[in-house]
């Protein structure tokens, strides 16, 4: 359960960030954030298989552990 909590408290912490991160471009005059590079977009791309696998694992994990236990 720490650990669920853990995520969504990243992944919040995160949207925020680039929230602001996009609000202080638009007060600078610079409508756009800058293009992300290649690497960037691999890195995210990376990030998020690597949540989203444990968004799953850690579940079914749990589960297989209760079903073993009782």
């Amino acid at each position: 359960m720490a650990i669920l909590v853990s995520v969504v408290l990243l992944i919040g912490q995160l949207l925020v960030r680039r929230q602001r991160e996009k609000e202080q471009w638009e007060r600078d005059g610079r409508p756009e954030a800058p293009e992300r590079t290649s690497d960037q977009k691999a890195q995210d791309r990376k990030t998020a298989i690597t949540w989203g696998c444990l968004a799953v694992a850690v579940p079914v994990v749990l589960v297989l552990l209760y079903t073993v236990t009782r």
